[in-house]
Parts: structure tokens; C-alpha cells; sequence
């Protein structure tokens, strides 16, 4: 399936979501059903799939609107890092990655609304919280 990077420039991606990867041939004149990221070699994507938004990172998928998932989106500013993680009773993710602001001299994260604007994953997040945002994407992306 073809996907968008918007963290990438808005470069388009084949999408191979039953194996979690990603094929080098891209057929641009289809339409994106969703959006990608590499985040330290692990492939994570947002899209729609049956009219509805599935989360996957690399092989495990969720449903991103079921009342069984919950997301945790934090940042350790000690280490100036982002944890994100993904809670379903079949299955949990945890990952912890350098944050987007880690390399800004003196940076001070007190606007947390700039992180779906330059994390991937803050970007998931803030979906994942936004229920008319959802049905947005699904119509858009469908």
C-alpha cells in the first residue's frame, strides 16, 4: 500500500503491512492510505484498512480506535528521550528513542502541542486522543 511520509519531505512509500516493510518500487499515482516513519530501523505507520486506523510498528498492529488500546506518549527529560507505548490486551509495545529536541542548546519542552508537529509518534498520538480527527483520516485515506 502506498503511504506518505510527512516527516520525510511528504515522499511516498510502498507499504508491505502483512511482512512490515517497506518495498523500494512506488507507484505515485496512488492515492496514500496513510502515513510512515523509520524510526531507528523500526517501520511505523498509521493507516486505513476495512474504514478503519490501524497503528502498526514493524509486524504488530492495532486497531488504533478499539477501547482495548491505549497509548502512553511521555517525555524523560533527564535523558531527553520520548517513550511511547502501546497497551492491548494481546498484545504491549514499549520504546524509548532520542527526542526531537534533544540536540537544541537549551530547549525547554513547555509547549507539548509541538510534538505531533515534529514526532511521528506525538502525531499518533494526538490522533489516537482525537476521535473526529479519526474519522477525518479514514474518510481521507479510505
Amino acid at each position: 500500500m502506498i503511504l506518505s511520509k510527512p516527516f520525510d519531505k511528504g515522499d511516498l512509500v510502498d507499504f508491505d503491512a502483512s511482512i512490515g516493510v517497506v518495498n523500494s518500487n512506488v507507484d505515485v499515482s496512488v492515492k496514500p492510505k496513510g502515513n510512515f516513519h523509520l524510526l531507528d530501523q523500526r517501520c511505523l505507520a498509521i493507516y486505513c484498512e476495512d474504514n478503519v486506523l490501524i497503528l502498526q510498528m514493524d509486524r504488530d498492529k492495532w486497531e488504533l480506535s478499539s477501547a482495548d488500546v491505549e497509548l502512553r506518549y511521555f517525555h524523560n527529560l533527564a535523558n531527553r528521550t520520548t517513550c511511547f507505548e502501546v497497551k492491548s490486551p494481546k498484545k504491549s509495545v514499549s520504546i524509548e528513542y532520542k527526542t526531537w529536541w534533544a540536540e537544541i542548546p537549551g530547549f525547554e519542552p513547555v509547549e507539548p502541542e509541538m510534538d505531533e508537529d515534529e514526532d511521528f509518534l506525538g502525531y499518533v498520538f494526538s490522533v489516537w486522543k482525537n476521535k473526529q480527527l479519526q474519522g477525518s483520516l479514514i474518510s481521507n485515506w479510505a
